[in-house]
């Protein structure tokens, strides 16, 4: 579950390497970084405000220490992207975890999101889990089509959850099982 993968870009500059790897203690700053990014662009993620540092770094901490399914992808010492699964903490649903994930633009569509999210649900189903769910919204095709393949499905939609900018948006309920 701890081990480095490292992949492969191409681009037209040539070969960039990028590696997929377990969170660390120490990458907060650049954590915290990677999610304002895409945060600031208002239309990927229910966060809109990042936490504190402090709270970040108890996150982080806590899913370091039990082991949770958490994991940056790494380009040139720059985080670029994250998956996490995190168990529930009620007794009645620890064995269901949520999935949060997110690429910075000038890295998408580049099968980062692809290894990041493969990881973090080997490490999730190795763990013991037995469901997988996430809220996605609507109008995001490309990771509604991620996570179809993937092996969510669709569970339900909940019309117009989300209103920003004076904006509505769908939020689509996926999910997965082994039981």
């Amino acid at each position: 579950m701890g081990s480095v993968q490292s992949r492969f870009l191409f681009d037209e500059s040539g070969i960039t390497e990028f590696e997929v790897r377990p969170i660390q203690l120490d990458d907060l700053a650049g954590f915290r970084d990677a999610m304002a990014r895409v945060a600031a662009e208002r239309r990927y993620l229910l966060t809109v405000e990042l936490p504190s540092p402090e709270n970040t770094e108890v996150y982080i901490r806590h899913n370091v220490e039990q082991n949770h399914a958490q994991y940056v992808a790494v380009i040139d010492q720059q985080i670029v992207g994250w998956a996490d699964i995190i168990p529930h903490v009620r007794d009645s649903v620890r064995h269901v975890a949520r999935l949060g994930m997110g690429v910075v633009a000038e890295q998408r569509g580049q099968g980062i999101g692809n290894q990041l999210l493969e990881r973090a649900m080997n490490h999730a189903w190795e763990r013991g889990l037995k469901r997988l769910e996430l809220e996605v919204f609507a109008d995001n095709e490309v990771a509604l089509n991620l996570y179809r393949k993937h092996g969510y499905e669709v569970e339900g939609v909940k019309r117009f959850a989300r209103c920003l900018d004076g904006v509505y948006q769908d939020i689509v309920i996926m999910g997965q099982y082994r039981v």
